[in-house]
């Protein structure tokens, strides 16, 4: 599809389109940061790495186990700064925001505010298959988010320290089929959030698991260094000589695309946790074999941003 046409279907699905939860695990999440930080330009390196190092939590959380020579450092800082958007849902810092009973947690030196902002993770493009009314889509959410901290970072002042980890984080999610949908059906007449309430079993295990989580874990579990690394080298290759398209409109309606195409492939129905739906071995072959597809195209796209955005 080019670049125009994606352009005009984002403007039709968001027209009658949206919400989900959480997407990559943290592994997912570091193969994302190793491949756009391996490719970052070295003004555009040398201009994340000091935006990083202001943020109020990189001594205490960005390089507390970091290597010790500087290279080594900021590239670890980059990576768990990926991951710091989901680790704040259970830092007691924070404060669910969308909870009305809630009371907001003293607010931090270094902070904008100490909100969790889970909306900011997702942008649901809602659909149905049987006719089930489907809600407009929601806001905030990740598409406006990003194109606000794209144009923040450049800016070097405080508020690109904080929205830094944020725009490495989400531009990360959005690739995710599942972080772009919600199915409307008449067994599930809200939505699926995402998936979070399909319940699917994988072959060759004897328990379900719901199908948001089964797409974030398709990167793998080790988020140690050398697992990380492996996979971010494996994976890169698949981008090799691809330009990266540094649009958030583009990359919703792509993995939306792949979240009608691929995802929801298994059937209408949507399982249940006593019950769920076996996988086929040519849904999982598929399944795995766009993820791989999925991390690659997120780190260069993230790169290709902060390069842009850095110069």
């Amino acid at each position: 599809m080019g670049m125009m046409g994606k352009r005009i279907w984002v403007a039709i699905v968001m027209a009658g389109f949206a919400p989900t939860l959480s997407a990559w695990n943290e592994t997912g999440h570091r193969i994302i940061a190793a491949i756009a930080y391996d490719h970052l330009t070295t003004q555009a390196r040398a201009r994340v790495d000091g935006l990083l190092r202001r943020h109020p939590d990189y001594e205490s959380i960005f390089v507390k186990d970091a290597p010790a020579d500087a290279a080594g450092r900021a590239r670890a800082a980059f990576l768990v700064a990926s991951y710091w958007p989901d680790a704040i849902r259970n830092d007691a810092r924070f404060y669910d925001e969308s909870r009305g009973d809630v009371r907001p947690t003293a607010l931090q030196a270094g902070f904008p505010d100490m909100g969790r902002h889970g909306a900011w993770h997702y942008v649901d493009f809602n659909f149905s298959e049987d006719g089930t009314v489907i809600p407009p889509l929601d806001s905030p959410n990740a598409l406006g988010e990003l194109g606000r901290w794209i144009g923040v970072v450049g800016t070097n002042n405080a508020l690109a320290v904080y929205s830094l980890p944020w725009l490495i984080h989400v531009a990360g999610d959005v690739h995710n089929p599942l972080h772009t949908v919600s199915r409307y059906s008449r067994a599930l007449p809200k939505g699926d959030r995402g998936g979070n309430d399909v319940w699917v079993r994988p072959q060759g295990s004897s328990a379900g698991v719901n199908l948001h989580s089964y797409w974030d874990g398709l990167g793998g579990s080790d988020a140690r260094p050398a697992y990380v690394d492996r996979m971010a080298a494996e994976v890169a290759k698949q981008s090799a000589g691809v330009v990266a398209d540094a649009h958030p409109e583009t990359w919703v309606v792509e993995a939306f695309y792949y979240a009608r195409s691929v995802a929801y492939r298994f059937g209408q129905g949507s399982g249940s946790k006593e019950q769920p739906i076996t996988l086929t071995r040519a849904y999982e072959a598929s399944a795995k074999a766009l993820v791989r597809e999925r991390l690659s195209t997120a780190g260069m796209r993230l790169a290709a941003v902060l390069n842009g955005a850095l110069k």
